[in-house]
């Protein structure tokens, strides 16, 4: 079994030319390989296999955050081609319709660069400390499958990994309202709840990705119930929901922690995704299933 995993895939755009996507025609010619090469599971055998823990061929898709390039562009790929997927979608955005704070990072650096936000935010480090045992922990474990440059990792560890919460918040409020049309944005970036329903009818599996898409592991055993049980709870109340699927924030083995693998126990999840790049599942852990980046087939 392979699975792999898919964030923004949309067309290339000038408008943001250091944001990091998936052109469509891409997707298309990665759709058409793996077809070739491994074939798809069907969404049956995936959750016998799942629920047996006996591995079974063929490639299953998931797609990650809610974007409504899922509705737009995936989802019309995947009717034509009979195939189904896996949407995790976070839900904080829809009570308070801002950005999600990893989505923030996205754009700021998509559309000026990381040099130049990491510029912006060195100028006021002197207002907020960082704290040593976070890097300690985050510095070796994240970003290191990806072929991004010094800078790049550095920013987003800094906002998705050292900085406390309020801090990150309320510095991404400062460059985004200096930088950024975020309501224009919001509105252009995340499904809305019809998109979501449409998209469960398609037979798709609506999956959790937590209400804020922290990093479940820097949060208590009780804040991190409360992010997957009421992302859950606003899922149930838009689609019906009888296989629970869950895909951890960031998803390094550093992203979660034995109380995230409790909470998911407690809740009686039916499976949840990590990313290690490693694509295979041979031996099923279904709370640890292994995940490969899209971006490892873009040269197809």
């Amino acid at each position: 079994m392979k699975i792999v995993m898919y964030h923004y895939v949309r067309p290339d755009s000038s408008e943001y030319p250091f944001f990091r996507n998936l052109n469509v025609e891409s997707f298309r010619k990665q759709l058409d390989y793996f077809g070739d090469k491994y074939g798809f599971l069907s969404k049956e055998d995936y959750i016998n296999s799942i629920s047996t823990g006996i591995e079974k061929k063929g490639v299953v898709l998931t797609f990650d955050d809610g974007l409504k390039d899922h509705h737009k562009f995936v989802l019309p790929e995947l009717q034509r081609r009979g195939l189904w997927g896996i949407f995790y979608i976070p839900t904080g955005h829809y009570v308070n319709e801002k950005l999600l704070g990893v989505h923030r990072v996205h754009y700021l650096k998509g559309m000026y660069g990381s040099k130049y936000i990491l510029d912006k935010i060195s100028r006021n480090m002197t207002n907020f400390s960082i704290n040593i045992d976070l890097i300690n922990r985050f510095e070796t474990s994240t970003y290191h499958h990806f072929e991004r440059n010094t800078t790049e990792k550095k920013l987003q560890r800094l906002l998705n990994y050292y900085l406390d919460y309020p801090t990150r918040d309320k510095l991404l409020d400062t460059l985004m309202e200096e930088l950024l049309d975020e309501k224009k944005i919001y509105e252009e970036l995340y499904l809305t709840e019809k998109e979501v329903k449409e998209l469960s009818i398609a037979g798709n599996i609506i999956g959790s990705h937590t209400v804020n898409h922290k990093v479940l592991s820097r949060l208590s055993y009780e804040d991190q119930f409360v992010e997957i049980k009421e992302s859950l709870e606003f899922l149930k109340s838009i689609v019906p929901i009888d296989y629970l699927s869950f895909c951890y924030p960031y998803g390094y083995n550093s992203s979660y922690n034995k109380d995230t693998l409790k909470v998911l126990a407690a809740m009686k999840f039916d499976d949840a995704c990590v990313f290690d790049n490693i694509g295979s599942n041979k031996t099923i852990r279904k709370y640890e299933l292994s995940r490969i980046d899209c971006n490892q087939f873009v040269q197809i």
